[in-house]
């Protein structure tokens, strides 16, 4: 039953919880709540997502575990993370508030990004495509940014056009809609996607549907 107990504290969401916490620690005017509900957050919307009070309870498994004798069992490392996280409150304290703090957002209505602004690791688990696109969008290669984007799309025909490109299209046209706001979008995604802006993501979709019309014979209308 136990012999992959590690999986549990060092994959998933204890471990997103312990960089969230390390990186509140660590960035001024940032709190412990305020990166938990963005946690939540990103949970409701992101594919690794599991039950919000499923979390809660995986959070309070980490604490029984400290207390018992499988603690012997617990990667390396972790709970040196754990103590960094906690910062200098006890763990078993910070553990208690993680999973309170999380059942309290369970079954209510979660901040939007205009209450409270999304971090940047939000960005990078919320647009991983659009980050990867980074060199279809930089290069020289060619001297128009259509012809760009063109080749970007003809890169991954077409074995990878119906998982890729697809989500390609949608976290830009995702992006876009979230943040209509062209100087919002630049100051909320730059530090995570350097190159963004709204008129290049309007021609990464517009590219891609484009893409996807001639090539694959799917029409937008």
């Amino acid at each position: 039953m136990t012999t992959y107990i590690g999986a549990v504290f060092n994959n998933g969401f204890v471990s997103r919880l312990l960089d969230v916490s390390l990186d509140a620690n660590t960035t001024e005017n940032e709190d412990f709540e305020h990166e938990i509900t963005r946690l939540c957050r990103s949970m409701q919307r992101a594919s690794w997502a599991l039950p919000l009070a499923t979390a809660a309870g995986t959070v309070d498994l980490v604490a029984e575990v400290l207390a018992s004798s499988l603690r012997t069992r617990l990667p390396a490392g972790f709970e040196e993370r754990l103590t960094l996280a906690a910062r200098g409150r006890p763990v078993r304290e910070y553990l208690s508030d993680a999973a309170s703090t999380i059942r309290k957002l369970d079954g209510v209505t979660v901040p939007g990004y205009g209450e409270l602004a999304m971090a940047p690791w939000e960005a990078r688990l919320a647009f991983p495509e659009v980050i990867d696109f980074k060199y279809w969008v930089e290069t020289d290669e060619f001297e128009k940014l259509d012809a760009c984007l063109s080749a970007g799309f003809d890169s991954m025909h077409p074995g990878e056009c119906a998982s890729r490109a697809t989500a390609l299209i949608a976290q830009a046209q995702e992006a876009l809609l979230l943040f209509p706001d062209p100087d919002v979008l630049r100051s909320t995604l730059s530090q995570s996607i350097p190159w963004v802006s709204s008129s290049v993501l309007r021609e990464i979709v517009r590219m891609g549907n484009e893409h996807l019309t001639e090539l694959h014979g799917i029409s937008g209308r």
